[in-house]
């Protein structure tokens, strides 16, 4: 009868461990999928004065292509702080992103033609062109800079 209980017991300890390690398989396949996401700082600057535009609320589109960007199935909303940074995580699918500043006109030729590399981005930083002004910023790895600047009149107006 003893026998018969450790038995038992024994079988259910050996449940109870096959239980425990597929739980914590499965924990840890999740965690592997969230490595694979990218934390990206994005910084907003006015391309004539180079001053960061803070509490500005930005728009981050993604995708697998440049021209999946353009579909903007994949989105990123953020507000900046007083330095003009805010932050995102970018999921592994997403390989191109593009950044829109809300009531501002990018400082970049053709800005919805172009979109950023993410790898790039995130082992090199990166900054978009600045077509308002010579003002240059230099980037850190995981860091993308984006000039802007105030619309005019006329760009409010064809809003």
């Amino acid at each position: 009868m003893l026998l018969g209980m450790q038995g038992k017991r024994g079988a259910i300890v050996t449940r109870i461990f096959r239980a425990a390690w597929l739980l914590a398989a499965i924990a840890l396949m999740g965690t592997a999928a969230t490595a694979q996401d990218k934390q990206i700082v994005v910084q907003i600057l006015d391309g004539n004065t180079g001053k960061p535009l803070a509490n500005q609320h930005l728009t981050v589109f993604g995708g697998e292509t440049p021209d999946g960007v353009l579909k903007k199935k994949m989105h990123f909303q953020l507000v900046t702080n007083k330095a003009g940074l805010g932050s995102i995580t970018v999921p592994a699918s997403a390989k191109w992103i593009q950044v829109w500043a809300d009531w501002k006109t990018l400082c970049q030729d053709n800005p919805n033609g172009k979109s950023f590399s993410v790898d790039e981005i995130v082992s090199a930083g990166l900054a978009a062109p600045n077509s308002c002004s010579a003002l240059v910023q230099n980037a850190s790895a995981g860091q993308f800079v984006v000039f802007a600047r105030p619309q005019t009149l006329s760009e409010k107006m064809r809003q």
